[in-house]
């Protein structure tokens, strides 16, 4: 009988093994786009307050398995609509771009099916990531 520990053992393995499998199949490469993206948003001085959601999101690229999407409102973040709006502009629609052309091109092998689902969740994250961020599955908050 397999009790809680060892679920979360299990759990945890399985998010160490597909986080490596995400970073052979383009997650460093996104990560590095993300990385850019947020030098790009310091440089163009206009553009600083997305630089720190660019570094944040470059570092979730690294290890997205494990983590859950969730509204940043739910932590007591208030909406930033005007920001959102030029965020998309600028960066957003880009990043998601190449997620979600990431995403289909691991769809195709059988093995980058998960790897592929979890690029269409960090688009959903590139193109607002003023409303959704990504948390540890053990530190989202339940319904």
């Amino acid at each position: 009988m397999i009790n809680i520990y060892h679920a979360f053992i299990i759990q945890g393995i399985m998010s160490l093994l597909l986080n490596i499998i995400w970073l052979f199949l383009g997650g460093l490469v996104l990560a590095f786009e993300w990385f850019v993206a947020g030098i790009i948003s310091t440089i163009l001085i206009v553009t600083i307050p997305f630089a720190r959601g660019c570094f944040e999101m470059a570092a979730s690229c690294l290890t997205p398995f494990g983590k859950d999407i969730v509204l940043k409102t739910e932590y007591g973040e208030p909406p930033r609509p005007i920001s959102a709006f030029f965020w998309i502009i600028f960066l957003g629609i880009w990043l998601a771009i190449s997620h979600i052309i990431a995403g289909i091109l691991q769809c195709i092998t059988i093995i980058g099916i998960p790897v592929g689902i979890q690029n269409f969740k960090l688009a959903k994250i590139a193109f607002n990531p003023y409303k959704y961020t990504l948390v540890d599955r053990r530190f989202t908050p339940k319904k």
